[in-house]
């Protein structure tokens, strides 16, 4: 009696919990139904509102590719220069119609419209949306929607160049029911679109029949289109809820059903598990308990051949699968995905280990060393390459290390390029053989697929209890290694005590350059050039200083390479061209006739938007492109001759002059710098320093490069000149323009211009 007493109320208890877990899970889905509705809907209208805007920046695009093959037609130029009003609007019908547009208009540049293919209403007038044309100057064209007709158009501006600017083009295309039906078609929204202006009436163009306009059952998103002038317009897009309700309504009613259906077969799966339930689920909850308390050896016994039966043995299943993958999450925690070598996590443990057993060895114990490692250029391999490759190269050095490491030591990937070494040494000299034998590995090519490639990496090496008394520590003056081996491209470093303070002023500058430009502390200093036969400046070279609030003024080296290491040595080039520029427009303006040098880094040559961003302020300032000369050492073009080569010879078909700097202490052969686009050499000061009648080896080079230079039809600069001796025997052997402190140190702009007036090297 006791036994079906506790049968019936654990029957019972079943029964009630499956009717409550049925109810409430009818009562989620209908909440989750309602809410995943809206949530859709809004998603949706959200979705109609980009592809909208999608459509018209996609249309906007071919209209202006459209509009720019009329801009670049040659008699239409000649028409529009020539002022030929007749056959100028006998071209904008023609392209009109080609390319559908409902309007097309030519501005002059104050901003009249000179002709246009609405029967010339719009001749003699303004054009009459100011906001664009401000836009079109800015940028160099524009689009933008805008109220035409009491209608929502299209409207895109071009210039029209012969070669400088003579005009402006302008096509207008209305908004009309083929657009909003094109999104309608693609979202399965419905779309109205109207405009309106203080003194005209709204029209609105809808998708929607004009019954269903005001019904309520729709959700609607009503958003402002961003315009080009002072009129409003406006996008209503809609939703039929009763559209999307459907399928949920659908699912509700299957889930009911599939509910109530599962309901009876619970409770008869009840009756049948509450006469047997009892023994077999004491057993499984013991079983439980072990695995809480982390026994995953002993299995659980259940005598049964039906369903418990087979619950145990799923349960000793799943015991053991918790254990492997218990296993393997500890391992992945512990270790790389890619190359399988211990993570920064496992490393670092291990290295700490390794220094506890070595202090309870005593003084005696010995020294844990650790080298960090940074492969060199890796992101060029795979650019170049593919991350496949990459990958591959990454595998390949691990296994490498490995190989090349005793089973005591460790080897580990912190992620990206980035390994690391933990060994025991019992002196620094076998610390240093180690490293040494760890280098060795980048000695042969790496064979990738079919490409074989040479690699080198950057060590910094750091000893315990030498250098630090911890892991952490450890690790953090072996990276400090690291970045100084890179920097000064050695190779390998040990960690010189006292780096930690330069090491967080580096990172500090590197946080404040970005602030340098804002706050407006950058400042330009500029050297004269001089010419060798008249002696008089023709030339100046721009040099950027950091006046910086707690360091004072700081010179390039000091912190053009933390820009180039921070990403942001763009924003340093571009200030120091547009400033210079700008300068050497005033000059001009003040009848001072100099052409100005800006020196480029590696990574500008990496920036495919220069040249257009140059023109655009040579343009600016009404500057001759001859005027700017722009200096890029050998190194520099040699990290990708192939892509420098394409962005020079870009910049040079704009009229820029270009210069090689620092020659003589590249790499570059006299093959490659035959093609290069170049107009000037300048000698690396170091040849001219103490160029004397003495220096035999100094003389030799700065004459063979001279006459190089010259049989190349390259004009030739010294720089460095600090003597009076150096001035005369650069003029002796034909040099073209030296540049030194023996002219002139580096001058900022006022004092600059005080010396061209005073100086006898100077323009006064």
């Amino acid at each position: 009696m006791a036994v079906r007493s506790f049968q019936a109320r654990l029957l019972y208890l079943l029964i009630a919990v499956l009717v409550l877990l049925e109810a409430g899970t009818l009562i989620s889905v209908h909440v989750a139904g309602q809410r995943t509705l809206r949530q859709t809907v809004d998603g949706e209208l959200q979705v109609g509102a980009r592809v909208l805007d999608r459509i018209l920046d996609t249309r906007a695009r071919q209209l202006s590719e459209s509009l720019r093959v009329l801009a670049l037609d040659f008699p239409f130029r000649q028409a529009v220069a020539g002022a030929d009003v007749s056959t100028v609007t006998s071209v904008l019908e023609n392209h009109g119609s080609r390319i559908a547009a409902d309007a097309v208009v030519l501005i002059s540049l104050d901003g009249m419209v000179t002709a246009d293919t609405l029967g010339g209403r719009m001749v003699g007038r303004p054009f009459p949306f100011e906001q664009m044309m401000r836009l079109a100057e800015e940028r160099g064209e524009a689009s933008s929607t805008v109220t035409f007709a009491n209608r929502p158009y299209q409207f895109v501006i071009v210039p029209v160049l012969a070669p400088q600017r003579i005009a402006w083009v302008c096509a207008g295309f209305a908004i009309d029911e083929r657009v909003l039906a094109d999104v309608s078609r693609i979202t399965s929204l419905e779309l109205s679109i109207w405009s309106g202006t203080p003194n005209a009436p709204a029209e609105r163009i809808s998708t929607l029949p004009a019954e269903a306009r005001n019904d309520a059952a729709y959700a609607t998103r009503l958003r402002p289109l961003q315009t080009g002038d002072q009129s409003h317009i406006y996008t209503l897009l809609q939703r039929s809820l009763a559209e999307a309700q459907a399928p949920f309504v659908a699912l509700e009613l299957q889930i009911f059903g599939l509910s109530l259906a599962l309901l009876l077969l619970a409770v008869l799966a009840a009756v049948i598990f509450a006469r047997t339930v009892s023994r077999p689920l004491r057993v499984l909850a013991d079983g439980a308990g072990r695995i809480e308390r982390g026994d995953y050896v002993s299995t659980v016994v259940v005598d049964q051949q039906d369903e418990i039966g087979q619950l145990a043995g799923a349960f000793n299943q799943m015991q053991s699968a918790i254990a492997a993958r218990e296993a393997q999450i500890i391992h992945q925690s512990t270790h790389d995905a890619l190359t399988g070598l211990p993570n920064r996590t496992l490393f670092l443990q291990r290295v700490a280990e390794s220094i506890a057993a070595s202090r309870r060895i005593g003084p005696l114990g010995p020294s844990v060393g650790m080298i960090m490692m940074d492969v060199d250029r890796f992101k060029d391999i795979n650019d170049t390459l593919g991350h496949h490759f990459g990958d591959q190269l990454l595998i390949d050095i691990g296994r490498r290390l490995s190989q090349s490491m005793s089973m005591s030591d460790t080897v580990a990937r912190f992620g990206g390029d980035e390994f690391a070494v933990k060994f025991t040494a019992p002196t620094d000299g076998e610390a240093t053989e180690l490293a040494a034998r760890v280098a060795a590995v980048f000695d042969a090519p790496f064979a990738l697929g079919e490409v074989s490639i040479d690699v080198n990496a950057s060590l910094g090496i750091a000893l315990f209890p030498q250098h630090a008394a911890d892991a952490d520590t450890l690790m953090k003056r072996a990276d400090i290694a690291m970045y100084d081996a890179k920097k000064n491209q050695s190779g390998s470093a040990v960690y010189e005590p006292g780096r930690d303070e330069h090491s967080l002023r580096r990172l500090s500058l590197m946080m404040e350059l970005r602030q340098a430009i804002a706050r407006d502390e950058l400042q330009l200093y500029f050297q004269p050039k001089i010419d060798v036969l008249t002696e008089r400046v023709v030339h100046v070279e721009a040099l950027v200083r950091w006046n910086h609030s707690r360091h004072g003024v700081m010179r390039p080296d000091e912190f053009i390479p933390l820009a180039e290491q921070a990403g942001k040595i763009g924003l340093i080039t571009k200030w120091v061209i547009r400033n210079a520029i700008a300068q050497c427009a005033a000059w001009r303006r003040d009848g001072i006739d100099l052409n100005v040098a800006v020196n480029l880094s590696a990574l500008d040559l990496f920036d495919s938007e220069l040249p257009t961003f140059i023109s655009g302020l040579l343009a600016d300032a009404g500057l001759p492109a001859a005027k700017l000369m722009l200096e890029i050492t050998e190194s520099a073009i040699m990290k990708d001759a192939a892509y420098a080569q394409r962005i020079l010879a870009d910049l040079k078909r704009r009229g820029v002059c270009l210069a090689i700097d620092d020659f003589g202490t590249g790499y570059s052969s006299l093959a490659h710098l035959k093609r290069l686009p170049v107009d000037e050499l300048k000698i690396d000061k170091s040849f001219v320093l103490n160029l004397t009648e003495s220096a035999t080896d100094d003389m030799v080079i700065v004459r063979s490069t001279i006459e190089l230079g010259h049989n190349m039809g390259l004009t030739v600069i010294a720089e460095g000149v600090e003597t009076a001796d150096a001035w005369r025997i650069l003029k002796r052997l034909g040099c073209d323009m030296g540049q030194g402190y023996y002219m002139s140190p580096p001058l900022p702009v006022d004092k600059f211009n005080a010396w061209l007036a005073e100086s006898r090297w100077g323009t006064g």
